[in-house]
């Protein structure tokens, strides 16, 4: 007689990050870098920090890391920050650019801005992002968020 297979069902499901996530710090200001950098990784829930100073370096990176197929859900939990305030392609693109690729719109994007220019927070949440930190970034944000926002794996992971 064969073992029967349990399947673990998907609604009962409750995802936690178990392990530290990768950031993707996408911001212009290299003084903000270095200081968002160091906040960052005095969290206990984050491994890595990589940052970017536009856009395009950051899409590269993602094509040349392998982000292009279902396997970034395989990866190390990964958070994409965003300052909206860029100079050659703003946040916005950023954001629409990520939650419109098929393989990319599950990893959480967060708009980090000096400004809460309300349009542009109402447009960043229109296109998907999933929240907003306000600069100063601190890594007690990031962890409340880490621990009681954010799904990983996300839910369309799970295939009837």
């Amino acid at each position: 007689m064969m073992p029967q297979t349990t399947l673990a069902n998907p609604e009962n499901y409750t995802a936690q990050p178990i392990e530290p996530c990768q950031v993707l710090l996408l911001e212009d200001d290299s003084d903000d870098q270095m200081f968002a950098r160091r906040e960052l990784m005095a969290s206990d829930v984050v491994k890595e920090v990589v940052c970017f100073s536009d856009g395009d370096h950051l899409a590269a990176y993602m094509r040349e890391a392998g982000f292009m197929d279902r396997s970034v859900m395989a990866m190390t939990p990964i958070l994409i920050l965003v300052d909206l305030e860029m100079p050659k392609r703003d946040g916005l693109a950023v954001i629409r650019d990520i939650k419109s690729d098929q393989f990319l719109r599950d990893i959480p994007v967060i708009v980090v801005t000096g400004t809460m220019d309300g349009d542009k927070i109402g447009q960043a949440k229109k296109l998907g992002a999933n929240g907003v930190f306000r600069k100063p970034l601190r890594h007690s944000v990031l962890s409340d968020f880490y621990r009681t926002a954010w799904k990983w794996p996300h839910d369309d992971m799970w295939y009837a």
